[in-house]
């Protein structure tokens, strides 16, 4: 990627958490809203063949459920590989990038492991802040330049930063999905209004100008990085 380029990628997350979110998703790769999905393997919902007949870019979207700590490293080691391997059970192939639910990825109990496993694909991750942004690239990992989207519902659904994005790669996630209170998320409602806001801006985009200009471009994560 050249050092003046500027592009985004729209990622979904979440994709397996439950039936009404997959949908969402589906439906906003349907109309060409999202670049790439990340998908939470463990979850019973994960069901493969969707993504895979889309042809989206799919990740691992890691999830740990653990009690944070010293001693927490063991177990969440154990988890993170066992999720690997899931996924490329379901899917066919190792994931395309790593990111984690709630951030949990960049935790210092896994920050390591997915780092070491991240070198061992060939495979970039989301970084969450400048200072993981930095560690990740200190030790050779492709990382976004820019996070953008928001992780509480009180949040504006459509980051304001999208209007005037930087040189280098921005990652915009969303969590679009049909809201279904049975699901237990506390994002429950904010899901819908991110499938809106995704669809909308895809909309502006086929039909008039998208709100992040015409000079930015698009990107799966492969594309952003594959010549860096």
């Amino acid at each position: 990627m050249e050092a003046a380029e500027r592009r985004l990628i729209i990622t979904a997350d979440d994709y397996g958490y439950w039936p009404a979110y997959n949908e969402g998703i589906l439906a906003a790769l349907e109309a060409g809203a999202l670049d790439c999905v990340s998908a939470m393997v463990d979850r019973e919902f994960c069901d493969p063949e969707p993504l895979l007949a889309s042809g989206v870019e799919v990740g691992l979207h890691i999830e740990i459920v653990a009690r944070w700590g010293a001693r927490s490293g063991a177990p969440a080691r154990t988890s993170l590989r066992v999720q690997i391997e899931r996924f490329a059970d379901l899917f066919g192939r190792w994931p395309t990038f790593l990111n984690g639910h709630k951030h949990c990825h960049a935790r210092p109990e896994l920050a390591e492991p997915v780092l070491t496993s991240a070198k061992q694909m060939g495979v970039p991750v989301r970084s969450v802040n400048s200072d993981h942004r930095q560690w990740l690239r200190e030790r050779g990992i492709a990382t976004n330049d820019l996070l953008l989207g928001r992780e509480r519902s009180n949040e504006p659904a459509e980051p304001p930063e999208l209007k005037a994005l930087p040189p280098g790669v921005t990652e915009w996630l969303t969590h679009p999905g049909y809201p279904d209170s049975e699901s237990g998320s506390s994002y429950d409602v904010a899901r819908r209004e991110d499938l809106d806001s995704v669809l909308r801006h895809r909309v502006r985009e086929r039909f008039d100008v998208p709100v992040w200009g015409t000079e930015v471009i698009r990107s799966t994560w492969e594309e952003a990085f594959s010549s860096a």
